[in-house]
């Protein structure tokens, strides 16, 4: 797998992890996520403290708790999932730093023993075993990135694009006039003037949705969120937005 193939995979899982709505597979497919972007020996502390701060996420979530509670706990864990995997793109060493910092031990000869001959294998066997390394290496790289593109297409499944589609355009027809006073997950929907221009404002819009509807409306106009209008924009980078905040999101738009 190439370094681009694997940044889009992993903007990819960052921009579904808002829509899981069960708490183990949540978990399994972030783990899975720092297993690829984590791989190389010098990660193993980065590796291990993002584990822990993913497992510490999912346990907020209780079972027993009201269906509302669930929500609002899977959200929080959604959030620090997001964050954990951003982590681990951003703090990672590049392999140029990694091979300084851990340079191939210097080979030293061994004494010959008096009695046993030591076996060396001649180059083909050599060879041959590196290979059967290396192909191993990448059957487990391909078998795990295999394992996230299943999860993102059976997740686009279940996810209801229906929602989206259907604020996106609330959204956008806001400002033509008459827009009811709520969206259509609660919160307050309203138009301003900024400059003479109209500019939609939601609040309480579910992280899930402002991720999903994000790239939809920047495509149709100029689009803030959480207070942030991103100057680089991609699925990946507005989804971190939305989940920037403790609960809901907000957003602002303004038409091309």
């Amino acid at each position: 797998m190439t370094s681009e193939e694997q940044d889009a995979l992993f903007q990819a899982i960052v921009r579904k992890i808002p829509t899981v709505r069960d708490v183990a597979k949540l978990e399994e497919i972030s783990l899975l996520a720092l297993a690829l972007m984590l791989r190389r020996p010098a990660d193993s502390e980065l590796l291990d403290e993002l584990i822990r701060q993913i497992k510490a996420a999912v346990a907020e979530v209780k079972p027993s708790h009201s269906p509302e509670s669930i929500r609002e706990e899977m959200r929080g864990a959604a959030r620090a999932c997001v964050k954990a995997l951003q982590a681990a793109k951003e703090k990672r060493l590049p392999r140029h730093l990694q091979e300084a910092a851990h340079p191939p031990a210097a080979s030293h000869p061994s004494p010959k023993p008096k009695t046993k001959p030591i076996h060396r294998p001649d180059p083909e066997e050599a060879s041959n075993n590196r290979v059967a390394r290396i192909v191993a290496a990448v059957a487990g790289v391909l078998v795990l990135a295999g394992g996230i593109g299943w999860w993102i297409g059976q997740d686009a499944q279940v996810t209801d694009s229906g929602d989206t589609e259907k604020f996106v355009e609330q959204i956008v027809k806001a400002v033509e006039g008459n827009a009811p006073p709520n969206h259509m997950f609660g919160g307050e929907l309203k138009v301003i003037s900024m400059g003479g221009m109209p500019v939609v404002t939601a609040a309480g819009v579910p992280p899930r949705i402002c991720a999903a509807s994000g790239m939809r409306l920047v495509r149709k106009g100029l689009l803030s969120v959480n207070g942030v209008t991103p100057t680089r924009v991609s699925s990946a980078i507005i989804t971190e937005l939305c989940n920037k905040e403790e609960g809901d999101a907000s957003i602002m738009w303004a038409p091309k």
